[in-house]
């Protein structure tokens, strides 16, 4: 039956919009009723469809939605943990074991979310791994270069820090998550570079100075030749704060005879462009500047210079577990004539063993320092004699690392400076050997050389021909240098020639002879400009040239070093102004970098941190 449907005349609202009329025939009404029926119901399914749906749509945006959270949830946590890691490796300065970083570890408490077991030590888990980032016991260290460092290389270890959580209250499935990050610790050992400096590095008119390997400062570099090819770099170079070779030297009036048109650029064996860049600082010992503070009370905590220094008891001490004091595996103290001996850090020790020890203390001298202008007490250390005493302890946990400190209080009738001087060091420990000291430290004559009081120096080649090419041996024949470093507040090179008697005598009577030295350093350093708390400005600090101090005549002689040196903070005993005049008159440098330190460094050397993050995984 077909429905008709006819328009009658329209009608006006009250607005005056017209609006049709729909009419039935009478026949007419009742299939138009049961097809709105129709129609109704057919909506109403439509809706309750779309509701249903609309419903499970929420539903699902509901669970996704709880889904991020409890996995953001499980992120945090883990962010949380890298916090932990990074503190507890701060602390210890090295690579710590499983046990280590999951002691008493709990993770924070997150309103809403509840910890399922991630691993079997904890609900927030940390462990060491393997080179193929399997969990393990302690990591492995792996070897690898530094992408942004030019010719730098760390040891990486990894770790594994794990998650899950779960939703708490929620009325459907439980909602989990477990999220994965691999870290990694890079220890960067600072000894694996010619020149290391935290501050100012200037190279200013040096004599004939080749510098070979890699040579970087956390601040600003200068550098000036004398004349084409007088200051040679052989390696990479790098700096975080600006570099100029011909303008702008730092205290432009300190560095005499300087001028902006005269200065000659160092040649660079590869090319400056090449073997020069400006990278991000290094981070001696991570974020320890971070705990410096010069304002509060704390005489702990005052900058790097307490990496050498005995730390105040009476106060709480941040930096402990980086000093060399509590570092070292033997303590020598000295006070007036006498010294004391002990043993820490798992070496243990015969009470013939530390006797034979204290027996290389072979008393004190006074002699005159010409660059402080005043007498200074010399506590002698004979390394001859404690070379073999050492190596008996080498096998009952004998880390390679001495301390020796003279504590002998300054008196209203003896106000002298106290330091530390080596002598007869042409042989060291098998395992090598670092010496260090809050004492300014000497060291007199050849050094590691293989030289003794039967191998005469002259049996070093570089001595016997003043190593004129910078490529004759630094060792007697049959010897191996091994690893070493001598760490002050300041480090003096004494010749072989070098006699008491004369020491405040003129420059000329102090004559030296070619002596070698295969160390690493790491002492203090007076900056250009510095200004004493009495007298005038002092000018160019020597730079880094002079780094190690020298008080002869040096003339015609060479001085030969095969090591690294390493300037971390400013000398506080030696603040001596740097000159030449009746001080010394410098050596030819046959200054090298030691290549052996790149896989064995001396023992307990200094590094610096870097800090990596993998990316998240999920499980």
């Amino acid at each position: 039956m077909k429905m008709q449907l006819n328009i009658t005349r329209s009608s006006q609202t009250q607005d005056g919009l017209v609006t049709p009329r729909l009419a039935f025939k009478n026949g007419e009404k009742g299939s138009a009723l049961i097809t709105s029926i129709i129609v109704v119901a057919v909506v109403t399914t439509l809706v309750g469809v779309s509701f249903v749906a609309t419903s499970s749509a929420q539903r699902t945006s509901d669970r996704a939605r709880d889904f991020v959270g409890v996995e953001r949830a499980a992120e945090a946590a883990v962010e949380y943990g890298y916090g932990i890691w990074k503190q507890r490796i701060f602390v210890a300065g090295r690579p710590i074991t499983t046990a280590e970083v999951s002691a008493n570890l709990t993770g924070p408490t997150l309103p809403g979310y509840t910890y399922l077991s991630a691993a079997a030590n904890g609900p927030l888990s940390i462990t060491a791994t393997d080179q193929y980032g399997a969990p393990a016991a302690s990591g492995t260290q792996v070897l690898t270069n530094l992408p942004n460092y030019p010719g730098w290389n760390g040891f990486a270890s990894s770790y594994l820090i794990s998650a899950k959580m779960m939703a708490v209250g929620n009325l459907g499935s439980p909602m989990v998550a477990g999220v994965r990050r691999r870290f990694q610790y890079i220890g960067v050992p600072l000894f694996q570079a010619m020149y290391f400096f935290q501050d100012n590095m200037e190279f200013y008119k040096p004599a004939t100075m080749i510098v070979s390997g890699l040579v970087h400062t956390n601040s600003n570099l200068w550098a000036s030749s004398s004349s084409a090819g007088t200051l040679t770099f052989s390696g990479n170079v790098s700096y975080s704060g600006n570099y100029s070779t011909t303008s702008d030297p730092p205290y432009a009036n300190t560095w005499s005879g300087w001028s902006a048109n005269a200065e000659i650029t160092p040649t660079f064996t590869v090319g400056q462009s090449s073997q020069v860049s400006k990278v991000a600082a290094f981070q001696p010992l991570g974020n320890m500047a971070s705990l410096f503070n010069t304002t509060d009370s704390n005489p702990n905590n005052d900058g790097y210079q307490e990496l050498i220094q005995m730390p105040n008891n009476s106060y709480s001490d941040p930096l402990s577990g980086s000093r060399y004091y509590n570092t070292a595996g033997v303590v020598m103290q000295i006070n007036g004539t006498t010294a004391t001996v002990t043993t820490q850090n798992g070496t243990t020790a015969t009470a013939a063993q530390v006797t034979a020890i204290k027996n290389a203390f072979k008393g004190k001298t006074t002699i005159y320092d010409q660059r402080e202008g005043k007498n200074v007490d010399v506590a002698n250390i004979d390394v001859s004699v404690l070379t073999p005493a050492l190596n008996s302890i080498a096998s009952t946990g004998f880390n390679g690392v001495i301390y020796v400190v003279d504590t002998t209080a300054m008196t209203g009738t003896n106000t002298n400076p106290k330091t530390v001087r080596l002598q007869n060091g042409g042989v060291l420990p098998d395992n090598g050997l670092t010496v260090a000291s809050q004492n300014p430290v000497y060291v007199q004559g050849d050094y590691n050389t293989g030289t003794s009081t039967s191998v005469p120096s002259s049996s070093v080649p570089a001595n016997a021909t003043g190593n004129p090419n910078n490529t004759d041996s630094p060792t007697a024949p049959g010897y191996t240098r091994k690893p070493a470093a001598v760490i002050g507040d300041a480090v003096m090179l004494l010749s072989n020639a070098w006699s008491d008697s004369n020491a405040s005598a003129s420059v000329s009577t102090r004559n030296a002879s070619n002596t070698t030295f295969n160390m690493a350093l790491m002492g203090g350093y007076m900056p250009s400009g510095y200004t004493p708390s009495s007298g005038a400005q002092y000018g160019y600090s020597g730079g880094a040239p002079n780094f190690p101090r020298f008080l002869e005549d040096w003339s015609g002689n060479s001085c030969t070093y095969y090591g690294s040196m390493v300037e971390l903070f400013q000398s506080q005993v030696f603040t001596g102004k740097w000159d030449t005049g009746n001080i010394y008159v410098p050596p030819y440098r046959r200054f090298n970098f030691d290549t052996n330190y790149s896989s064995n460094p001396p023992p307990g050397g200094t590094t610096a941190f870097l800090y990596s993050r993998g990316s998240w995984s999920k499980f």
